[in-house]
């Protein structure tokens, strides 16, 4: 019996690694003749806490990493938020004029509404452990939008330095 389960193991390691290395091929291929090809490493963000860094206007789509200092400055220019967290969280308590919606095509409607697609806006989550902003930047960077701001220290740095909150 033993000896039927290793065959087995053997069979199926035999037929997938095949399968994964065709894949990974084609994969690399598609990505060589794209137009803007996929970097193979995901570069580091970079974290921008001076205004005269940030541009906010420019030709490829852009994800810049800022800091408390620099959200504050954006949200008092009226720079428009959007929470990464679920809907019930924000419920609980976001930054002021944000906006969060759990299902995707709703916030795309919402951004566009607002929003055009180059200009400038903040996406944040509740702390610099969540993934769920970065995550939904380049989410919204794949849909078309071309000036994301990215604040990493999310709600919890927010709340820290005893900024404005709003509760729905």
């Amino acid at each position: 019996m033993l000896a039927n389960s290793i065959s087995l193991s053997i069979l199926l390691v035999r037929q997938i690694v095949p399968i994964l290395g065709l894949s990974a091929i084609i994969a690399l291929v598609f990505n060589f003749f794209r137009s803007v090809p996929l970097p193979y490493i995901k570069p580091s963000l970079e974290i921008v806490s001076n205004q005269g860094d940030l541009v906010l206007r420019t030709i490829q789509p852009t994800i810049i990493g800022v800091d408390i200092t620099m959200a504050k400055k954006l949200f008092d220019d009226n720079i428009l938020f959007v929470d990464a967290r679920e809907e019930s969280y924000f419920n609980e308590g976001h930054i002021p004029k944000s906006i969060c919606f759990d299902e995707f095509e709703l916030l795309i409607d919402k951004l566009e509404s607002l929003i055009d697609m180059d200009d400038p806006f903040v996406v944040y989550c509740s702390d610099d452990d969540c993934g769920s902003s970065e995550e939904l930047s380049y989410e919204l960077q794949s849909y078309g939008f071309t000036n994301i701001l990215l604040f990493k220290g999310g709600w919890k740095q927010w709340q820290e330095a005893n900024y404005p909150t709003s509760k729905t």
